[in-house]
């Protein structure tokens, strides 16, 4: 287990700009796509408050300072979906990536007699988007990958259970083995022609 003040350390070294993503095809690599809508332009710096405990203290956190304001759309409309924090406005390393929404990964067990993730008290709803994460001495049930974004099924969801598909509505994946999962939630958002985007005081949130 890491340290408290090692992980401060390398969460003051994240970087100090922010950039937008429209697809995430690795986490580890990692590999992505950045935003290309007419004027993006270069990245917005970002300031970090100080590193402080995670809810539960399981981990330490710092957020972002201040609102990250975009350059304004002057083209069409392009969906965003993640962030990322990088070393340089332009080029450079991305340190870290995020996805655009508040709500809480959920673990689960994917059950290969069933077909369905168990996940007590999951909150997930039909249709909801999320990424498969494998988490550290377990397998990713076979079937699921990381990279690959999957939706929510109304087949099969309960309370504590659910299964889910490439896409909407569609055929429910195959899961053959039994494996273990982070399902990390994530919302596709419109950046309007002439639209500013901007991410909110403390909305950046980065665990270690």
């Amino acid at each position: 287990m890491f340290t408290n003040a090692f992980r401060d350390s390398t969460l003051g070294n994240l970087g100090g700009f922010i950039g937008l993503f429209t697809a995430i095809s690795s986490w580890r690599t990692p590999s992505v796509t950045e935003a290309s809508y007419t004027g993006y332009g270069t990245r917005p710096a970002v300031t970090w408050n100080s590193p402080g405990d995670a809810s539960p203290a399981v981990a330490r956190q710092v957020t972002n300072n201040g609102a990250v304001t975009f350059p304004q759309n002057t083209g069409a409309s392009q969906d965003v979906i993640g962030w990322g924090v990088y070393s340089a406005s332009t080029a450079g390393t991305l340190h870290a990536v995020g996805l655009l929404d508040s709500d809480p990964p959920v673990l689960g067990f994917g059950n290969a007699s069933s077909e369905l993730i168990d996940a007590p008290s999951h909150g997930l709803a039909t249709d909801q988007r999320v990424f498969v994460l494998g988490v550290p001495g377990a397998a990713i049930p076979a079937g699921l990958s990381e990279g690959t974004a999957y939706f929510v099924l109304a087949a099969g969801l309960t309370a504590d259970a659910f299964a889910l598909s490439t896409s909407s509505g569609g055929s429910a994946v195959d899961i053959t083995a039994d494996g273990l999962a982070m399902f990390i939630p994530y919302k596709a958002v419109t950046i309007a022609t002439n639209a500013t985007p901007n991410i909110a005081d403390t909305a950046i949130v980065v665990q270690l």
